[in-house]
């Protein structure tokens, strides 16, 4: 059809000369033809509500404006046609405010009371919108108005910045809090529905998302969140609602529909009118293109059969969604549409000639002016035949039918005009609305009927109206019912308002029942018998509760808003103590304690206690118990309890009491009274609250107030006429004896009755879990912020705190006490210095502790004088507090922790029952003498019953160090003469071997980094040891403390010292003279030996945590070990590939077999699988190498093999990405493992790629294999189905390597991004994360018992971490060139690790299982760059990192500070000026920078160069030069004083510049290139003064000290060159160490000292002695001494002198040797 046919329909239609009676059938006519094209009018537009038609329009209007034009007018002349006169009812007179919701505002910055109240203030500060077509909560100030409330009035009070940020947060949380419950109640729904309109887009569609989720989610159909889902559609803004979004839901309620529509029709009902309000929101979206096959016809089909229905309220509702479905717009075309229909058309022409019982002449003859106007629109009027027919059938006349039946195909007048009267109503206009209901022309019509009834039950039944506007709706719809000149009668519609009516009497509403009530009975008499009747049996049936209400009920409470303002959300009452007591508790810091039944239950039965608290308190028990050690946090919950009971009181409800009972004059009785008083309360008022009120008592402190008797009972609580009470009552448990029930159990009145034990609870305060610590510091924090922004002191984060509570051992579990973690946080911060960094501030513990202990007896003590002691006890107290209390509460526990070591064996818990153990060393700590029992009250010393022991075990051990060490004893102020001297140090050194005790070694060691004293003591004891064969206990323990503080003993005289048994693990003995010692015993592991002297030594039982390495003469493949740890096979290519079998007892190859690189130890026999050249696996017999299986089917060699845990399987992979299966009894393959989408699709839609295999290992649990390669994912095989169980995706790059934990329940992985990940298998969640290597991983490996996991990699390092927390144990270095595998031996003895050198070294796993890094390690990285100051007493140094850091070191000690942390970019080198005041630097932007060292300011950057910068040095005279070398090939020299353009420009190089340096005197520059000369010129006029050949792959170039020489690294050593003749001199001892950096100056003294950074990832500084003079021409050679040594400890044994040692067994022997000792004198 064209534009002009259209147009040419119209014109006919509207100039016919149309009757009253055929007008409607025109306009409807009009409406059909029209209706396919989907067009409709807007709700609330001006067309909708015209009074006559608009003009017509011009045949040049585009198609589409064309048929919106026309349908407007064809709707628009039908609503408004003549209809026969009938009364009018005039019940609304006027238009009023749209209905509204009263809510108070908040005075600024207050807090909101409610929900509605934050929704009301949110909506006010919306930006200017179009309001939404549906908006159906509109917050105001006032109901019923006949205005709209202006939110300028309430202006001053809200629109500030800041409240609109607050409120808009405030919102967002209160989203995010329901969207994150699991349980989600209908006032919870409620509560957020009220925000929705408020929302902006972001938290609008989190909430819809969530709804539709949830609503998708329910098995049984939810009512409240499918009108809440519903509701919040209704109220979106038109930008925050998508058309999918309307899809989406419309496809789930049409799946909920064909679910439920035929079952009860109940649900079905609720669903439809859902759904048409759902799509009244489509049709005012304009919503187009909805799926005709996939989503409308089917939809139409369900609604069609739910018209159908018996029940009239889902028929009708039914009805009404029809026809919304039909102005929803579907994805057909017109085209489409006429193809569909135009075959049916003749045949229902003549369908209507049958019935009708005409032919079709007379038919078209009887509808002549019907068929003119509709001629040309008839190929797409089409349905017009079928339903004239089904009118007739029903009994109608020929115009009727023919008017049914254009109606029935198309979209009908009643619905738009239901639409305009929703629309008036939504926005007030009652009037308006009261007209259509009497000038629409299908007011007649039942649907259109039946939907205003059902708008007046909106408006009678919704409270946002006001009373006179419900009141005048429920009249309309009694006067609708009562008369019958106003509509024409209909019993469905008579049963409907009746029902309508019925609703409304049953609101809870007094304002509105009672007129619906009286109206409803007068209707009884309405109209004849007939309807009487009706009336009758309507009345007498059941209710039919079809909801009216179009939103969900204003919430009473407002618990999601309370929630995120952690605020009370009730009312006052006794106000003046309620607000007092709310104050007081919000200023402290609170987390919920977990409990559990009984002092002897486990861990395992906790439970929350307040919820605890809260069953007792709704049960019929009376007392409530909570025990706890000091510090559990019992007063904390008591005041948490009583703010608790106090926000949730109501009126006439139990009053929260709280009660310190300490603070009462004897609480035993009249207790309650004596508190109300302290809380102004009158006599007259506290006797009331005695006959009146019940209490919850709240007693904290029971143990504190001395009381032996049971308050509960001496107080006659709940006795008749007496004080009705609940009580919870708190109690340490070292207060408490064997039997403490019976002083807190209420008992009978009747004393000769059974004690009711039913009343009586009990429960213990747990530790606090890791979680719980960390919620404490986050609250802790918080509640700082604004202290410390008042003193203005820098704060502690959150995260500060957590870092060094986690990796200070023990504090952690030390801290699981609350009040020890408050004093832990008020601690930490006053021993960390705030000027350092705190990355490199090692944190001493024991600094901590002595914080610890002084508050701990500071506080007791103050808890001890307002307690209420005895005279005797108060004598005593008031004695040791002018003696000083602190030193006696700590002597008293150092005494204690010596009497447990010496006289209990360590054993931390002491059983003391004074009758029987009053003679013996407990009674001096636990007997009930008075000053024996305040120093037991203010000591760290916890009590359970009988038992006795220190809160936390390192107290045992701290004050164990203190008794071998206390500062206090050596403090300037001298104790008094009268207190008995500390003990002899080495007497305390000698009672016991506390090596073995690596906690006290630490407070030892961090007092001998404190104190010079300790240390110089230490020294003399070992030192007497020489000559006192007594001493050697004490001398071993003195050694080992010294050590572990860091004490270096380089070049020391130790002959003839006695320490067997010491831990010296780590330290440096470089040079040492350990002639003769006795060393029997010793732990040496990593420890630096350089050139000590053992001769004659006593070395028997010696550990070196090493066993002799097995050189194998060839690259390395595998190696593994045999299950019964006998046998270890080893892969190598010499060249050709072959398997070595040594065996461990003695450490010899024992065979050799063909075969290789993959190999793999059966895990049942003595079988081994190995790789072939010819692309098999071979199982053979690991001695003797016979064959007893060959597994075929490999495309290439094998690189990785795997046997099951049960031996009947093993796999192998190769390069074609594929895994091989074979049984091992049979050969056969039982599966091949392989990239197959269609048995994993869900990795397919990830994209997860199967590329290459590294590695495949069976799982030791069952048939599962766990494979990883090119690709950063794992995956999880089944073996026997060849499908992807889990992927473990998120890896970061190639995996190259796997393990499985003995268990089967963790794998660790490692691969290319240098980082050790552990996973939950079952799971597949990464559980830890391991960082510490440099390079590229090779290998993990899990140790036997699951407890350890190690790692290898490129950086030839072996890292051992804890699986547990992920900490690392200890690092292995000796594979300088990478190392390729590391694996554990099966009884967890020693690791076997395999290296690029060609060398399996065997590392003691028993002696490397702690880390023994240098206590002042710090990471130097892999581009360390250096300096030396001028007087050579300070070290420049930077780890090349990208943040610019650098660090100044003392020489000499080693000691370390920041110097220049404002450089942002990565250091390539740097030096120091030799006044010390300035740094150069070079970076990677070709820039030289120069910098202030005594602000950090930048001074000058100088450009010149072209490409990358190397060389850098300070002129040494003062000229004021730096000079640079580039790979640009050229030198310059730059001035320092005036920045700018170079000085000199010193140009002729052929190769990169790749060090400079000037020579002592300043007068002459070198520079090293990469062609392997050195120029060196003439520093003031730049001639070239001669070349230096040769010179080899040089790393580094210095000038020695008398500018005679040049010094370079090449290699792994240092290398002398003569500046006259060119040719090398040897000057130097032999370094064993690749030389990464290294510089060396001269101090003021004259020493020489030497700064290395060797390839062990060390820095050293070493001191030079010249041997001899170069007299007769000899060359003087320098001797190099180890001065100290940073980074991770190695074992050093180059150079050792073990001539004539005794007790070296064969095996340290030739460690020994292959190490460099020295052990004969040939």
């Amino acid at each position: 059809m064209t534009t002009s046919d259209l147009e040419r329909a119209r014109r006919k239609l509207f100039r016919l000369s149309i009757t009253d009676q055929n007008r409607s059938i025109y306009n409807a006519l009009a409406v059909i033809q029209l209706g396919p094209i989907g067009m409709f009018v807007p709700q609330g537009s001006k067309q909708a509500s015209a009074r006559a038609p608009p003009a017509t329009v011009t045949v040049e209007e585009d198609e589409e404006d064309m048929e919106k034009l026309a349908l407007e007018r064809s709707e628009v002349a039908a609503t408004l046609s003549v209809a026969p006169q009938r009364p009018w009812l005039e019940v609304f007179p006027q238009n009023i405010a749209a209905p509204a919701l009263w809510t108070s505002l908040p005075t600024p910055g207050s807090r909101f009371e409610s929900t509605a109240q934050l929704a009301y203030c949110s909506n006010l500060f919306r930006k200017p919108l179009s309001p939404p077509p549906a908006v159906n909560t509109l917050l105001h100030t006032s109901m019923d108005s006949t205005t709209t409330p202006q939110p300028t009035l309430v202006a001053p009070s809200i629109l500030l910045e800041e409240e609109e940020i607050r409120t808009r947060w405030l919102s967002q949380r209160v989203v995010e809090k329901f969207v994150a419950d699991g349980f989600k109640n209908s006032a919870a729904l409620a509560e957020v529905l009220l925000l929705g309109p408020s929302l902006d887009q972001e938290y609008y569609r989190k909430l819809l998302n969530c709804l539709i989720t949830e609503f998708e989610a329910a098995k049984l159909l939810d009512v409240n969140l499918l009108q809440g889902l519903i509701q919040l559609v209704e109220s979106a803004s038109p930008e925050h609602i998508e058309p999918d979004d309307l899809v989406r839901i419309l496809a789930v309620f049409r799946n909920r529909l064909q679910d439920t529509h035929q079952q009860t029709t109940k649900h079905p009902y609720y669903i439809t009118l859902a759904l048409s309000r759902l799509l009244d929101v489509m049709v005012d979206g304009k919503v187009k293109d909805v799926r005709r096959v996939a989503d409308h016809e089917p939809l139409s089909a369900l609604l069609s059969q739910l018209k159908d229905s018996t029940d009239p309220y889902l028929k009708h509702q039914a009805t009404y969604a029809s026809q919304s479905l039909l102005h929803v717009p579907n994805d057909e075309t017109h085209r489409q549409y006429v193809l569909r229909h135009a075959g049916n058309i003749a045949m229902g022409l003549l369908g209507v000639a049958s019935v009708c019982k005409l032919d079709v002449k007379g038919f078209i003859g009887g509808a002549e002016k019907i068929y003119d106007a509709a001629v040309e629109a008839l190929d797409i009027g089409g349905k017009m035949a079928d339903g004239a027919r089904s009118a007739l059938e029903s009994g109608q006349d020929l115009r009727a039918s023919v008017k049914g039946g254009i109606m029935s195909g198309g979209r009908l007048l009643w619905y738009s005009a239901l639409r305009e009267a929703q629309e008036h109503i939504r926005n007030g206009r009652l009037q308006d609305f009261n007209h259509i209901i009497f000038e629409a022309s299908c007011r007649d019509h039942v649907e259109f009927q039946w939907g205003i009834c059902r708008l007046l039950g909106e408006i009678a039944m919704d409270q946002f109206w006001g009373d006179a506007t419900r009141q005048l709706a429920v009249l309309f719809l009694a006067e609708l019912y009562r008369s019958d000149s106003i509509r024409i009668p209909n019993e469905e519609i008579d049963v409907w308002i009746l029902t309508i009516l019925r609703q409304v009497v049953a609101l809870p509403d007094t304002s509105i029942v009672a007129l619906a009530q009286s109206l409803l009975q007068g209707l009884e008499w309405a109209g004849n018998g007939s309807r009487r009747n009706l009336y009758l049996h309507c009345l007498g049936s059941p209710l039919d509760f079809s909801p009216i209400k179009v939103r969900i009920s204003i919430p009473a409470t407002s618990k999601l808003l309370a929630h995120v303002l952690d605020i009370p959300d009730l009312e006052y009452d006794i106000l003046r103590l309620k607000q007092q007591r709310l104050a007081e508790r919000r200023k402290g810091v609170y987390i919920p304690p977990q409990a559990k039944p009984s002092l002897k239950a486990t861990d395992d039965t906790l439970f929350p206690l307040m919820e605890k608290v809260e069953e007792f308190l709704d049960s019929h028990r009376q007392v409530f118990l909570v025990l706890g050690d000091s510090g559990a946090g019992k007063s904390t919950f008591n005041l948490e309890l009583e703010h608790t009971l106090w926000r949730d009181y109501r009126k006439d409800e139990p009053i929260p009491l709280y009660i310190n009972l300490p603070t009462i004059d004897n609480p035993a009785q009249d207790l309650i009274r004596k508190q109300l008083l302290r809380h102004n309360f009158s006599e007259d008022q506290i006797q009331e609250m005695k006959m009146q009120r019940q209490f919850v008592l709240i007693c904290d402190g029971y143990d504190e107030s001395q009381l032996m008797t049971n308050i509960h009972t001496t107080n006659q609580l709940n006795e008749p006429w007496q004080w009705k009470a609940k009580v919870v009552i708190t109690c340490r448990t070292q207060y408490l004896g064997v039997d403490y029930c019976s002083r807190f159990q209420p008992q009978p009145i009747n004393r000769y009755d059974q004690i009711p034990t039913d009343l009586f609870q009990e429960v213990v305060i747990a530790s606090f879990s890791k979680s719980q610590i960390q919620q404490y510091v986050e609250q802790y924090v918080k509640s700082l912020s604004m202290r410390h922004t008042l003193q203005d002191k820098p704060s502690w984060t959150k995260e500060d705190y957590i870092d060094k509570l986690t990796h200070i051992p023990n504090l952690m579990d030390l801290v699981s006490n609350p009040f020890l973690l408050t004093l832990a946080l008020e601690a930490l911060p006053a021993v960390i210095d705030p000027t350092l960094d705190l990355a490199s501030i090692r944190i001493t513990r024991v600094q901590l502790y002595d914080s610890f202990v002084k508050q701990w007896i500071t506080f007791n003590r103050a808890r001890l004088e307002r307690s209420a002691l005895r005279d005797d006890e108060r004598s005593e107290f008031d004695a040791l507090v002018q003696d000083n209390f602190l030193y006696h509460g700590i002597r008293y526990q150092k005494d204690l922790a010596a009497a447990i070591f010496i006289e209990h064996a360590g054993n931390p818990v002491v059983q003391y029952t004074h009758l029987r153990d009053r003679n013996t060393w407990k009674a001096n700590f636990f007997s009930p003498e008075s000053q024996v029992k305040l120093l037991l009250e203010s000591s760290t010393v916890m009590r359970t019953g009988p038992y006795f022991r220190f809160l936390h075990r390192s107290f045992l051990e701290y004050f164990y160090a203190m008794t071998i060490y206390d500062p206090a004893d050596h403090t300037i102020d001298a104790a008094p003469s009268d207190r008995p001297p500390p003990m002899d140090l080495k007497d305390s050194l000698s009672r016991m071997n506390f090596i073995g005790e690596p906690s006290i070694l630490e407070f030892l060691a961090e007092r001998v980094e404190a104190n010079l004293e300790f240390m110089t003591q230490l020294l003399d004891v070992i030192e007497n040891s020489k000559t006192d064969a007594q001493l050697g206990q004490a001398a071993a323990n003195s050694i080992t403390i010294l050590v572990r503080a860091g004490v270096r003993f380089n070049g020391e005289d130790l002959r003839g010292i006695r320490i067997p048994g010491a831990d010296l693990r780590g330290g440096q003995f470089d040079s040492a003279d350990l002639e003769g010692a006795d060393l029997k015993g010793a732990n040496l592991d990593k420890t630096w030996l350089r050139k000590a002297n053992l001769r004659r030594a006593q070395m028997a039982d010696i550990q070196f945590g090493e066993l002799p390495f097995l050189e194998i003469g060839g690259p390395i493949g595998i190696c593994a070990i045999s299950s019964d740890g006998k046998y270890l096979a080893v892969s190598s290519s010499t060249p050709r590939w072959k398997v070595h079998i040594y065996d461990t007892a003695i450490w010899t190859r024992i065979a050799s077999h063909f075969g290789g690189p993959a190999l793999a130890f059966s895990r049942t026999r003595q079988e081994l699988a190995m790789g072939t050249p010819n692309n098999a696996v071979v199982l053979c017999d690991a001695l003797t190498g016979n064959v007893r299986l060959a597994l075929t089917g490999l495309a290439d060699p094998a690189i990785c093999i795997s046997y099951s845990a049960d031996g009947t399987q093993v796999a192998a992979a190769c390069g074609d990405k594929r895994v091989h299966v074979w049984s091992t009894s049979s050969g056969d393959t039982m599966c091949i493992l392989q990239e197959n989408i269609a048995t994993a699709p869900e990795y397919a839609a990830r994209r997860i790629v199967f590329g290459s295999i590294s590695a495949a290992v069976f799982s030791p649990m069952d048939s599962e294999i766990m494979t990883c390669g090119e690709y950063a994912t794992s995956l999880l095989w089944d073996s026997q189905t060849g499908k992807v169980l889990t992927a473990f995706e998120g890896q970061g790059a190639t995996v190259s390597c796997l393990a499985y934990s003995p268990d089967g329940h963790q794998i660790a992985t490692g691969g290319g991004d240098q980082c050790v990940r552990l996973w939950n298998v079952s799971s597949g969640k990464l559980c830890l994360l391991f960082r510490g290597h440099t390079s590229s991983i090779s290998n993990v490996s899990f140790s036997p018992d699951g407890r350890q996991v190690s790692s290898c990699g490129k950086d030839g390092t072996i890292h051992i971490w804890n699986p547990v927390n992920g900490e690392q144990v200890s690092q292995l270095l000796g594979h300088y060139y990478g190392s390729t595998q590391a694996v554990y031996s099966p009884a967890n003895d020693y690791i076997a690790s395999a290296g690029v050198d060609w060398i399996v070294r065997l590392w003691s796993v028993g002696a490397n299982t702690r880390s023994v890094f240098s206590r002042r390690y710090f990471d130097f990285g892999t581009s360390l760059c250096l300096d030396f100051s001028a007087a050579g007493d300070h070290i420049l140094t930077s780890n090349g990192s990208s943040d610019g850091r650098m660090r100044l070191l003392d020489s000499l000690t080693g000691n370390s500070q920041d110097i220049l942390t404002g450089c942002t970019k990565r250091v390539l080198n740097l030096a120091l000026s030799p006044c010390s005041t300035m740094i150069a630097s070079l970076h990677d932007d070709f820039k030289l920078r120069l910098w202030d060292t005594r602000t950090g300011d930048l001074l000058y950057v100088f450009e010149g160069h072209t490409q990358s910068l190397c060389g850098l040095a300070f002129s040494p005279t003062g000229l004021h030069r730096v000079v640079t070398g580039s790979a640009d090939k050229t030198v310059r020299v730059w001035n320092t004083m005036t920045g700018g353009e170079p000085v000199l420009v010193l140009v002729g190089h052929d190769s990169m510049i790749r060090m400079v340096t000037y020579s002592p005197s300043g007068h002459q520059i070198a520079a090293a290139t990469g062609d392997q000369t050195v120029c060196v010129w003439c520093s003031q006029t730049g001639v070239s003064l001669f070349v230096l050949d040769n010179f080899g792959g040089t790393s580094n170039l210095m000038y020695s000290p008398n500018g005679q020489h040049l010094i370079s690294v090449i290699g792994a050593g240092l290398s002398c060159w003569d500046t006259q003749s060119g040719q090398r001199v040897d000057r130097f001892d032999a370094i064993d160490s690749e030389l990464t950096a290294w510089t060396w100056k001269e101090d003021v003294n004259g020493s020489l000292y030497l700064l290395m950074l060797s390839g062990a990832f060390s820095l050293s500084v070493w001191n030079l002695a010249e041997i001899g003079d170069g007299v007769g021409g000899g060359i003087a050679r320098y001797h190099i001494r180890l001065v100290w040594c940073m980074g991770p400890g190695e074992l050093t044994l180059e150079g050792v002198r073990v001539e004539d040692a005794i007790g070296l067994s064969p095996s340290n022997l030739k460690l020994l040797e292959q190490r460099g000792a020295i052990t004969s004198t040939k």
